[in-house]
C-alpha cells in the first residue's frame, strides 16, 4: 500500500472514509484522488479503470493543470482571467458588445440609463461559473427589468451578489446551425512564451435545445478542431463522455465541418494573448457574430474536452509549450 494512502487510513482515517464514500466505495478511485487529485469524474472520463499507472500519468487532471498555472502564471494576471469583469476591462475593445458590473441599486439605475433601447439582456452572477445562472432578459419593460435585477442583486439573503449584465451576442448563422438557442463558442487555448504566442488546443462547444448556454456542465457537446485548417476532426462528445458524431438535436454533423474564417480566429486570439504577457496559459471562449470574432470570456481552461474527444492525456505537451518540459 501507497504510504500517503497508509497516512490516511490510520492517521486520518474521517477522511479516508469520506473520500471512500465520495467514490462509491471504488478504493481506485479513492486512491487516484488522494494521490493525485483526480476527481471522480475524470477517472470515468478518462477510463482510468483500464489503464495502467503510466497511461493515467499521461493525462493531464483539472488539480495538475492548476499546479502548473499556479507555477507558470503571474497571481495578478491569474486574478484578472478569473473575472469576467475585470477580463471586459482589460480587452474591452476587443467586445462588439457593452457590459456592465451591477453591485447597488445606484448600478441598476445606471444600466437603465445607459443601455440601448428595446433589447435583450444577459445576466451573469459572478459568484457562479459553468454557466449556472446565467439567464436572458427583455428589456423592453424598465420596471420589470429593475425589478428583476434587484430581485437577482439580493438573493443571498439581503447581501448584494455583483451582477455581470451584458448586450446579447447575435450569433453568425454558421455556428448556430448545431443548436441556435445557446452561443456556441470555440475554445481556444494559447501560450504566452516571451512574447511569442503559440495556439495549442481548439474545440467547439454546442448546446442543447432549449438551452441558452453551451457549457459541459450544463448538457453541451464539445468536439476537437484542427489548429492548422479549423476543420472539426473528431465526433461530439458530451460530459459523461457519450459520443454524437451528429448534434442530437440539430442532426448536423461534427466531423469534416469547417470553422468559418479560422484564421482571423488564429490572429486575433494571438494579438489577445499577447495583451498579458505575465500569463503563459489562458484558456479563450470565443464567438463569430456579423462584426467578427469576439471574446465571450477568458479562463484558466481545463483539459477534460480536448483529452475525452481524442483519447489521449495531454499532460507532456502541456508541460513542453509551458516552458517546463
Amino acid at each position: 500500500m501507497h504510504p500517503y494512502i497508509l497516512l490516511y487510513k490510520t492517521l486520518l482515517p474521517g477522511k479516508y472514509r469520506h473520500y471512500l464514500q465520495l467514490a462509491d466505495g471504488n478504493k481506485d478511485k479513492c486512491h487516484e484522488a488522494l494521490l493525485h487529485g483526480t476527481f471522480y469524474e475524470e477517472y470515468d472520463l478518462y477510463g482510468f479503470a483500464s489503464k495502467s499507472e503510466a497511461e493515467r500519468r499521461e493525462y493531464l487532471t483539472d488539480a495538475e493543470r492548476n499546479r502548473i498555472c499556479r507555477r507558470v502564471n503571474s497571481r495578478k494576471g491569474a486574478r484578472i482571467v478569473a473575472s469576467k469583469w475585470l477580463t471586459y476591462l482589460q480587452w474591452k475593445e476587443f467586445y462588439h458588445r457593452k457590459i456592465w458590473l451591477i453591485d447597488s441599486e445606484q448600478g441598476i439605475q445606471h444600466l437603465l440609463h445607459d443601455m440601448p433601447d428595446a433589447q435583450q439582456l444577459v445576466i451573469k452572477p459572478t459568484d457562479q461559473c459553468g454557466g449556472r445562472g446565467v439567464r436572458l432578459l427583455t428589456a423592453a419593460d424598465p420596471e420589470a427589468l429593475q425589478q428583476q435585477l434587484t430581485q437577482t442583486l439580493l438573493h443571498k439573503e439581503g447581501n448584494p451578489a455583483p451582477l455581470l449584465v451584458e448586450e446579447r451576442i447575435v450569433q453568425d448563422e454558421r455556428l448556430a446551425q448545431w443548436n441556435g438557442d445557446s452561443v456556441n463558442t470555440i475554445r481556444m487555448n494559447t501560450f504566452n512564451l516571451q512574447g511569442a504566442v503559440t495556439l495549442f488546443t481548439a474545440f467547439i462547444r454546442t448546446g442543447r435545445k432549449g438551452s441558452f448556454v453551451d457549457n459541459g456542465i450544463q448538457g453541451g457537446l464539445f468536439a476537437s478542431i484542427d489548429t492548422d485548417t479549423g476543420l472539426i476532426f473528431t465526433d461530439g462528445y458530451d460530459e459523461c463522455g457519450r459520443r454524437f458524431p451528429s448534434h442530437p438535436d440539430s442532426g448536423i454533423p461534427y466531423r469534416g465541418q469547417q470553422i468559418p474564417r479560422w484564421q482571423e480566429l488564429v490572429t486575433l486570439t494571438k494579438e489577445i494573448a499577447l495583451r498579458l504577457p505575465s500569463m503563459t496559459y489562458i484558456g479563450w471562449d470565443m464567438t463569430l457574430t456579423p462584426a467578427g470574432w469576439e471574446p465571450v470570456e477568458a479562463n484558466r481552461g481545463e483539459f477534460v474536452a480536448q483529452q475525452v474527444t481524442q483519447g489521449r492525456g495531454l499532460r507532456k505537451e502541456f508541460e513542453k509549450r509551458c516552458g517546463l518540459g
